[in-house]
């Protein structure tokens, strides 16, 4: 089968900066490239990356991106001239995967031998799936952006299925370090107002002097090129952490380096708010397959993979006593170290089935369904 993924405007692949999408793609094409097939990467050029290239068998093709700015209507406008710079560049294919926004309405109209279309719907929806109504197939990431489609857009149902982003099992469930003195609380992902930041920083704050021995660490990008809330944020949240365990260690993006910090945690939190954009929390899955047990907030999302007090634990992060329920929580597994251990197993037990292969089969399954319809019924 041959197959091009373009991937979005915003950062580069393979992913030295970083994003869910990105390193999802670049190991999910690792994987369908060893099943047999032709796999072609087309993603936005990046200093130091080779604008066509092959690397493990992954054919290369990059075309100029962008950073991301304040304004969704510019970020758009941007996206429109990184798509259409694609098109005439896609190669012929039997399917063509992306998560970018226009590229399933231009490739339809303009590439149509760049494949069937399979839009990877990485985000909820936000009006724009009129334009995706001759996609082949739509692949939602989780239960909850599925049903925000088909609520949006009805007639997409029968076309709409749910595969989820996988983890790189093999980076992050090696052997943990030895544990000498001192516990880590780790939060990893994006430093932006909408991750509950505030709310984790002041949960901790509550439970310093019973637990002396913690320290929190906040690992990620805070710039806004980067998806950060920027430097006023930035400086909010240092002035909330003055004279607590808590450390600011900035973005970690080299695959190893990011590994070795959740294999390093003993508890890890994610108490994103955005019930309309926290889509999947791959951060959070990660944490699990490192065999660190997640606190995270209660989402819809993160009901697809954690289970409260079996694999995890979830609190309700709504309402003016969130920070209370966060704390105890947070405290609850502090204070419990074979609690900690066993639900930490669970997870690391339970996170097997989002691996690369297992997804990579997902999707291979569900291209052969999107050529058979195309194909139409054979002949006797």
């Amino acid at each position: 089968m041959r197959i091009t993924v373009l991937t979005g405007p915003l950062l580069p692949v393979p992913a030295v900066r970083g994003g869910a999408m990105q390193k999802s793609w670049h190991g999910l094409a690792r994987e369908m490239v060893h099943a047999g097939h032709d796999v072609t990467i087309v993603a936005r050029t990046f200093p130091g990356q080779e604008k066509a290239e092959t690397l493990e068998g992954v054919r290369f093709l990059r075309t100029r991106g962008f950073s991301q700015s304040r304004s969704v209507v510019w970020d758009l406008a941007k996206d429109l001239a990184y798509a259409a710079n694609a098109v005439p560049r896609l190669p012929s294919a039997e399917i063509l995967v992306t998560n970018d926004f226009w590229l399933p309405a231009l490739a339809a109209r303009f590439r149509r031998g760049a494949g069937a279309v399979v839009v990877c719907a990485g985000r909820y929806p936000k009006g724009q799936y009129w334009l995706y109504r001759s996609a082949a197939r739509i692949v939602a990431i989780s239960g909850p952006v599925r049903a925000a489609i088909m609520a949006e857009r009805p007639e997409l149902g029968a076309r709409t299925v749910v595969i989820p982003l996988p983890v790189d099992l093999e980076l992050f469930s090696r052997a943990r370090p030895e544990k000498s003195e001192g516990r880590r609380l780790l939060y990893a992902g994006r430093v932006h107002p909408e991750k509950g930041l505030e709310l984790l920083i002041g949960a901790f704050a509550r439970l310093g002097d019973r637990f002396p021995e913690w320290q929190l660490d906040v690992v990620g990008p805070w710039t806004e090129a980067e998806g950060g809330g920027g430097e006023v944020y930035g400086q909010r949240l240092r002035a909330l952490a003055q004279g607590r365990r808590i450390e600011f260690r900035g973005p970690v993006f080299a695959p190893e380096a990011l590994a070795s910090i959740y294999r390093g945690a003993d508890l890890f939190c994610y108490p994103s708010l955005a019930d309309r954009g926290e889509a999947f929390g791959v951060a959070a899955l990660e944490s699990m397959a490192s065999g660190v047990a997640p606190v995270v907030s209660d989402l819809t999302c993160f009901r697809d993979f954690v289970r409260d007090s079996e694999n995890g634990w979830i609190f309700d992060h709504r309402g003016p006593e969130a920070e209370e329920r966060l704390a105890a929580a947070l405290a609850a597994a502090m204070a419990d170290t074979p609690l900690r251990d066993r639900v930490g197993a669970a997870a690391r037990e339970d996170s097997e089935r989002f691996g690369f292969t297992a997804v990579a089969e997902k999707y291979l399954a569900e291209f052969e369904n999107v050529l058979a319809e195309v194909r139409g019924p054979a002949r006797g």
